[in-house]
């Protein structure tokens, strides 16, 4: 059974809109800022497609929309608050089906959407949207074909700080091989390479993973790739940025199937990649590669009960590595008691450090996370869906200690009535406010919502630290002086008791922590440029719209 049916069987087996959901709380979890949310449609393929989110907290989610014979991209971008920025919708010149892939922030406020177009043929397209990320206008389209009569998509893109665009794919060969392109700035190909596995048709499905730059500006791919086995390995290749001739590539894998799910590089530019290897049963399969020439430094397998798969990786930059996914305790799939399965490794000796387990064992008992991060305070976050008692079809929000694994704390965002939502990517603003891309099922009209949830940053006054109730004011102003102008902000609060605590306010994006004393937090900036600024109070999130204030010229 697959993952979608799964999910669906779980969840009860067009006009463009915005809808912010009140935080609903049970018991003593905390609830999210605010979700807001977009509708995509009841296409079989409506869902969401990756997230951005900016340092000053904007977030940015593509998805796809539209009616099954004729899909569209719908990009929408959120404030820090939640309201709506814009939203586009790009409908292909042939009105054929148009799907979301992924998405990336680039130099010089652009914004890059990655997918599938249908070409004059009606075969599948690769396309590149770029977008004004201010106001979602649409800057520049690239549409590229191999050849006629042959299908391709992106799905994985990045761009470095010259503006330069890589994009990793799927086009057709005997089956599926994995396309990886690099654009200039103008849309302009500049190389184009293709990889193929040892397995021939009707085996051969490899698949891209993820693209990403490593420290140094080279190109590296995460490839699901098919062996003259016939079983699928991890395949990672790096290429060189400027020409794409093959620096090195590697594989692993042993006779049975391998498949990978994640990738992630550290600073020193070593690779790591998770998901889900054969070792007797189903586990997961962490590998660490040497960046400079793709040797293996260590390889381990984690697993709790008979069946697992791994979903998410990150580094916490603290020499910590976690993956999390799902265990199935009994291997039977049918019975839909899946629990979260967290495991928090070494990076430099692949030493298991902690593991972290939740969920019931009782059929229907489905518990699924989908992301792992970690802030700089030392929480790490779990996200995934949850079905043991007391919940149902919720999303859950663990925050653990990420020296010991132990939990903290935890939030949830509770489904209404027939509406199922299901969490995906976790990502950080500046100030550590958590991030959660996703969507929204709903099992009576087949209608899917894509969706952004925000959570109030864990550090300092985050996460429930200072209540909104104990803030007065919020207030910011251009002040002239004899050497320019300066920025201020003042935050009052009701009374002393936070004194020594801090927060968190944002001028244009970047971050200020600033330290309450008495009943006060101010802010001041010096030699502030002239025109309109924003400044928001970030953590605590939600208590106080952003004050654009303007500078005039003199």
């Amino acid at each position: 059974m697959s993952r979608r049916a799964r999910s669906r069987l779980l969840t009860l087996g067009m006009a463009l809109g915005l809808f912010i959901i009140p935080a609903i709380s049970k018991g003593a979890e905390f609830s999210p800022a605010w979700v807001s949310r977009a509708p995509l449609g009841a296409s079989l393929s409506a869902g969401a497609a990756g997230i951005h989110v900016d340092p000053d907290g904007v977030s940015y989610i593509p998805g796809t929309s539209g009616a099954s014979s004729s899909t569209d991209i719908t990009t929408t971008s959120f404030a820090p608050d939640g309201s709506l920025r814009w939203s586009k919708t790009f409908n292909g010149p042939t009105s054929g089906a148009d799907q979301a892939g992924g998405i990336a922030r680039g130099p010089g406020n652009l914004l890059y959407v990655v997918g599938n177009t249908a070409g004059p043929d009606f075969f599948a397209n690769l396309l590149v949207l770029t977008y004004d990320a201010t106001n979602g206008a649409l800057l520049q389209t690239i549409v590229y074909s191999t050849q006629p009569g042959t299908s391709e998509f992106g799905s994985s893109i990045v761009a470095d700080s010259a503006g330069n665009i890589y994009v990793t794919g799927g086009t057709v060969g005997d089956g599926v091989d994995v396309l990886t392109l690099k654009f200039d700035s103008i849309g302009a190909l500049k190389w184009k390479r293709t990889w193929d596995g040892a397995a021939r048709s009707p085996f051969s499905g490899d698949a891209p993973v993820k693209v990403l730059l490593d420290p140094n500006g080279d190109v590296v791919v995460a490839i699901y790739g098919v062996a003259a086995s016939n079983h699928p390995d991890y395949v990672v290749v790096k290429y060189a940025p400027s020409t794409g001739v093959t620096l090195w590539e590697t594989s692993f894998g042993v006779s049975g199937d391998d498949s990978p799910i994640d990738m992630e590089i550290d600073s020193a530019g070593d690779i790591y990649v998770t998901g889900t290897g054969i070792d007797f049963i189903n586990k997961y399969s962490t590998i660490k590669l040497r960046g400079s020439d793709g040797q293996l430094l260590w390889q381990f397998y984690d697993a709790f009960g008979q069946s697992h798969a791994a979903k998410g990786l990150f580094l916490d930059g603290q020499g910590g590595v976690l993956i999390t996914g799902s265990s199935d305790p009994d291997g039977d799939q049918s019975n839909l008691n899946d629990q979260f399965f967290t495991v928090k490794r070494d990076a430099t000796t692949g030493a298991q450090l902690w593991t972290h387990v939740y969920g019931a064992t009782c059929v229907g008992c489905y518990d699924v996370p989908s992301d792992v991060r970690v802030d700089s305070a030392g929480n790490a976050f779990v996200i995934g869906r949850t079905s043991s008692a007391p919940y149902s079809n919720d999303v859950i929000l663990f925050v653990l200690d990420n020296a010991t694994g132990v939990e903290k704390d935890r939030g949830l965002f509770f489904n209404t009535g027939t509406e199922i939502p299901t969490p995906r990517e976790l990502r950080f603003d500046a100030a550590f406010n958590i991030y959660n891309s996703g969507q929204i099922y709903d099992a009576n009209t087949g209608a899917i919502d894509m969706s952004v949830t925000k959570w109030a940053s864990r550090i300092g006054g985050g996460g429930g630290g200072i209540p909104c109730a104990d803030l007065v004011s919020f207030r910011a102003r251009c002040k002239a002086t004899s050497r320019g102008h300066t920025l201020q902000a003042q935050l009052t609060l009701t009374n002393a008791n936070h004194a020594g605590e801090s927060v968190t306010v944002t001028v244009d994006g970047a971050p200020f922590v600033l330290t309450i004393n008495g009943s006060k937090a101010q802010l001041s900036t010096p030699e502030t440029t002239t025109g309109p600024h924003t400044i928001e109070l970030v953590d605590p999130a939600g208590c106080f719209p952003p004050q654009v204030v303007n500078c005039p010229a003199d």
